[in-house]
């Protein structure tokens, strides 16, 4: 049975795979090998190769130009080696974080398009009865991991972890309908990474393992409005288990900033408004393609120094500050659904005594052109429904446990594989998230 690999996992076999250049850079063995190998691919660039790259594509960005933009961090370096060295997503983040070239755009939420507001006035609708169809979605989706053969992992046995929805307020009737293997583990309850793992025998050279499964689930949105926290708002239960968890560090990524937190509290003692001058303070922070977590030392801190973000980035900073500020708030993410939009995304969770638990997505900021007023700060106190979430914290320990370092050290909306000889990074494998069918379904908020 499947669920002997829990009590064998002390029990691996180091298997010889012959001379080092035969290891392939992808099957990582050793943690602090491992983060090592993920900065130097991080940062390929020598400052004058960059600037080489970047003049190649555009002929106004001289060595001049570049440099400046270094001293404003609009490229991001890091010293390695006692070189200078120039992160691999430069060339597009500049656009990204330069005014001259981004717009002058000063809130994330500035270039929200016409169909990015209409998923947060059909929840609006939803919530307030005008459009019974307009809250939330059925998902019917495969998720596939794909692992090509190689000589390094020949005769061993692949173990692999993929993303399985959770069961919340916002995700319900969460169903597996089939799996490529016929025993798989699912770690409900037992992670705050929702997961369902298989093991395979590792793929033949010129042969590719694909392990799948499909399942379905409905996400729905989720819209308090002002009025409604306001009028409902209590004080907190300082004693209560909830208040305790969530208002705590877990370093190194959710821990305490007094003086921004401070700053940005100013007299305002109202947990609920509060929350808007974090958020408000956060959408300033331009978004730009981010450096894999586990390379970073303190991702709020780091956010800070850099002065740009990611969304995972933002919401460990909003959690927090929110946290600093003595106001629970946790962690959510997994997947944004919308339509020609699919990605990895992160967003979390605010508690409000008398309230609940009411969502926050930092990254997507204040849609502050919207026609409807309460569209506008909608992401504040709101989700659309168009999610796929997995992950209720950071960090976790996978169930069954894995033996080496993860990919995702923080986050987990990949998946995971190893095998016995050690943890297989990018481009070692691939995954998918395959939408099979999303229909629009009638359920009263």
């Amino acid at each position: 049975m499947i669920q002997r690999i829990i009590a064998s996992i002390a029990l691996f076999i180091s298997i010889n795979i012959g001379a080092s250049a035969q290891t392939p850079q992808w099957l990582e063995s050793d943690a602090s090998t491992a983060i090592a190998s993920r900065i130097r691919a991080d940062f390929p660039f020598t400052v004058e190769q960059f600037k080489t790259l970047a003049a190649s594509h555009d002929a106004s960005l001289t060595p001049e130009v570049i440099d400046e933009m270094i001293l404003n961090k609009y490229v991001e370096t890091m010293v390695i080696d006692d070189t200078v060295r120039v992160f691999r997503k430069a060339l597009r983040n500049l656009n990204l974080l330069d005014p001259s070239r981004n717009g002058k755009q000063i809130h994330r939420g500035d270039d929200a398009r016409e169909v990015d507001i209409s998923y947060v006035d059909s929840v609006i609708d939803w919530t307030t009865g005008v459009n019974p169809y307009g809250g939330a979605h059925r998902v019917e989706y495969a998720f596939i991991i794909e692992i090509p053969g190689h000589e390094a992992l020949a005769g061993d046995t692949v173990r692999a972890w993929m993303p399985v929805p959770i069961t919340s307020a916002r995700q319900r009737d969460v169903a597996i309908t089939y799996t490529s293997q016929p025993e798989y583990i699912l770690s409900t309850g037992r992670s705050v990474h929702n997961t369902i793992y298989f093991e395979a025998p590792a793929p033949a050279i010129g042969d590719t393992l694909r392990l799948e499964y499909r399942g379905s689930f409905v996400t729905t949105g989720q819209f308090f409005s002002e009025e409604y926290i306001l009028d409902h708002l209590q004080p907190y239960d300082t004693t209560s288990e909830t208040y305790r968890r969530y208002t705590d560090t877990e370093a190194p990524h959710i821990v305490r900033l007094p003086a921004l937190a401070n700053a940005i509290a100013g007299t305002e003692t109202n947990p609920y408004r509060l929350s808007e001058r974090v958020f408000d303070f956060i959408s300033h922070i331009l978004w730009a393609g981010a450096r894999e977590y586990s390379t970073i030392d303190c991702i709020p801190t780091y956010v800070l120094e850099q002065g740009h973000c990611d969304c995972g980035q933002v919401a460990l900073l909003y959690i927090s500050l929110m946290r600093t500020l003595g106001i629970p708030a946790r962690w959510e993410s997994g997947w944004m659904l919308h339509p020609g939009d699919k990605n990895f995304h992160d967003w979390a969770e605010v508690y409000f005594e008398g309230v609940g638990w009411v969502p926050v997505d930092p990254s997507f900021s204040n849609y502050n052109f919207a026609p409807r007023a309460e569209s506008r700060g909608f992401y504040g106190h709101g989700m659309d429904s168009h999610r796929f979430a997995s992950n209720t914290g950071i960090c976790g320990e996978l169930y069954p446990p894995k033996q080496y370092v993860r990919s995702e050290t923080v986050d987990f909306q990949a998946g995971e594989v190893e095998t016995s000889r050690g943890n297989l990074f990018y481009p070692g494998w691939k995954s998918t998230l395959k939408l099979i069918n999303v229909t629009p379904v009638k359920i009263e908020p």
